[in-house]
């Protein structure tokens, strides 16, 4: 996306160099991977020590040290550094040990200032429920990408993103007359399905039934007849998925654990959600909370409900998480772990598992979105960060810190030992293509987990095609001036952390991918749905690493015309929590839970 991206190394060259860094740490098994940080790069964006001190509790940088979290209410953005700082702070402080809030000395994700998110029920809605110290996590073992529409998205071969609605099988025949579709009959060599009605005469020229109206011409509606379906938008074109299933796609490591998912909104998150539901007049519904008096007024609703917020200021925050099972990995020792409830399947069959229970298990964590509310900008900061061994990284280019300046390229990473790859191959089309999916993508209303045509159910192999959140790389070899500053950014943040922090200490080994927010603070825009990221509208325009992604959560959706407001975003733009947080509208308040409480009580 080159107008963001230059945007932001615009920006980034107001930061100010300060101090050096040390070089990454080194696993202790053998035969693991990771990703190795230029050492030589230009230091934009670095933390001082002085303030690096400040981020510890008791003043002093300590290995597994507990840390604060950044001050969202007094944020104050003067280049990109100061995004990408507050993404370092508040990841050292998620993964904390945790001293005070009453977790039994976990960390400070698994504490009382979290609340847990449940899977949807049957009809979308979830339930908030805090972490208690003997209590343990239930994971999901997929997770649902979905678009500006809160359906489930895909996205096609030729890169576009497109939303899926669910419907019976009528379209529309070419005189607009309703027709229910009796058979679909599989593509031939020319990639066309044929729908066939119900008497068996083919349906000419058939078109989908679009309910929905927002970016329609991107919404497609699968057309699905027994086991056989086809995706058809509203002017008859058949969209091709890259994937056969297109969405719910399932990952596994190469040490064969399923990767499972959890949701998590903090204290403040779930108070200022609850007063908006409950129509409580002290509290904005129009935006989360970004100023002082928008936390005092959530701290006060929530002390009618006989709560604290311990750590207010660091307003509205979600998390998204990605985790696989310890055991299965040479080196656990190296993640950062947590006890929860994962579902087990039958898996004698390599074409199907179905669902035959649960178990509790130690789970590593592989991968974190940190979305937050801070001044100046209620459509949040958007970061995320993986663990150095997850994936190969595409190659990239960086900034050196010579005083020429020199721009270098770093070659795609080769090696086995990576978490979700065992190939060296150098082609981007060996890479992230999905070998099983959740057969709710199907229609199905059941979980179990199937292989994509030609696949097993078994490890696939993942790259990281836009390291960095740039978007030079791609096979088309296309590059933007200002990928390798914005690049060098984000390179020299991790390196700078990372050196700061004493010892042995896990934090080490994950790596900031990124982090995204709009110019300005202005509302999302849904940069890249409309398929034209190169000229995007100056009002709303991603800021930052404008093409980020997870390669465990956005693992088939990395693309160069997508970011996070993508689908976190809505027509027209707006700041509104249910346009910015897809679980938003779908919680059930806190107070109902009280409620419950209380009764129980009496």
């Amino acid at each position: 996306m080159k107008k963001p991206i230059k945007i932001a190394a615009a920006i980034a060259l107001l930061g100010t160099v300060l101090w050096g860094c040390k070089s990454t740490t080194t696993p202790s098994a053998t035969n693991v991977s990771k990703v190795i940080l230029p050492t030589d790069v230009c230091k934009s964006c670095v933390v001082s020590q002085d303030t690096f001190k400040t981020w510890f509790k008791n003043g002093v940088p300590a290995a597994n040290a507990a840390v604060v979290p950044a001050n969202s209410v007094t944020f104050t953005p003067n280049n990109n550094c100061d995004f990408y700082r507050w993404s370092e702070q508040m990841f050292l402080w998620i993964t904390s040990p945790d001293s005070s809030y009453g977790s039994g000395g976990k960390i400070v994700l698994e504490s009382p200032v979290f609340y847990n998110v449940s899977p949807p029920d049957s009809a979308g809605n979830r339930i908030l429920t805090p972490h208690k110290p003997d209590s343990l996590f239930h994971m999901a073992g997929h997770i649902r990408k979905l678009g500006p529409n809160r359906l489930p998205a895909f996205m096609d071969k030729k890169g576009r993103l497109f939303e899926i609605e669910e419907a019976k099988p009528i379209v529309k025949d070419a005189t607009g007359k309703p027709v229910e579709v009796g058979e679909v009959k599989p593509a031939t060599a020319n990639g066309i399905a044929q729908l066939l009605d119900k008497a068996g005469k083919p349906i000419v020229h058939p078109m989908a039934l679009i309910h929905h109206k927002v970016n329609a011409k991107f919404i497609v509606q699968r057309v699905k007849v027994g086991k056989s379906f086809v995706f058809l938008d509203g002017s008859g074109n058949q969209v091709q998925a890259e994937q056969a299933q297109a969405t719910d796609d399932i990952m596994m490591s190469q040490g064969k654990s399923l990767v499972y998912y959890l949701s998590l909104v903090n204290d403040v998150y779930a108070y200022y959600m609850t007063g908006v539901r409950n129509h409580d007049p002290s509290i904005d519904s129009t935006s989360f909370p970004t100023t002082a008096a928008a936390r005092d007024a959530v701290c006060k609703y929530a002390r009618k409900n006989h709560a604290i917020l311990p750590d207010s200021n660091a307003l509205a925050i979600e998390i998204k998480s990605s985790w696989v099972e310890a055991s299965t990995l040479p080196n656990p020792q190296d993640y950062v772990t947590v006890n929860a409830i994962i579902p087990t399947y039958d898996t004698t069959n390599n074409q199907i598992w179905k669902p035959n229970g649960e178990k509790k298990a130690k789970m590593a964590l592989v991968g974190i979105h940190i979305v937050g509310s801070v001044a100046h900008h209620p459509e949040m900061i958007w970061a995320t960060f993986e663990h150095e061994s997850n994936t190969p990284n595409a190659k990239y280019q960086y900034v050196d810190s010579t005083k020429a300046k020199t721009v270098k390229t770093v070659p795609q990473d080769k090696g086995t030992g990576w978490l979700f790859s065992n190939t060296t191959d150098t082609a981007l089309t060996a890479y992230n293509n999905s070998h099983m999916t959740d057969t709710t993508a199907t229609g199905a209303a059941t979980d179990n987990i199937i292989a994509t045509p030609g696949n097993t159910i078994s490890p696939s192999n993942t790259m990281q095609t836009l390291p960095w959140g740039s978007a030079w790389g791609q096979p088309t070899n296309q590059q933007d001036s200002s990928s390798a500053a914005s690049n060098s950014e984000i390179i020299s943040i991790n390196n700078n952390v990372r050196g700061m922090i004493p010892g042995e200490d896990i934090r080490k080994n994950y790596l900031f991918i990124g982090a995204i927010w709009t110019f300005k603070g202005t509302p999302p825009t849904g940069n890249g749905y409309d398929q034209n990221p190169v000229n995007p509208p100056a009002s709303g325009t991603t800021i930052g690493t404008s093409v980020l992604a997870n390669t465990t959560m956005e693992t088939y959706f990395q693309s160069p015309n997508f970011s996070c407001f993508t689908c976190h975003s809505d027509s027209p733009a707006s700041f509104a929590p249910a346009s910015i947080s897809h679980i938003f509208s779908k919680l059930e308040p806190l107070y109902r839970v009280h409620d419950q409480l209380n009764k129980k009580k009496k």
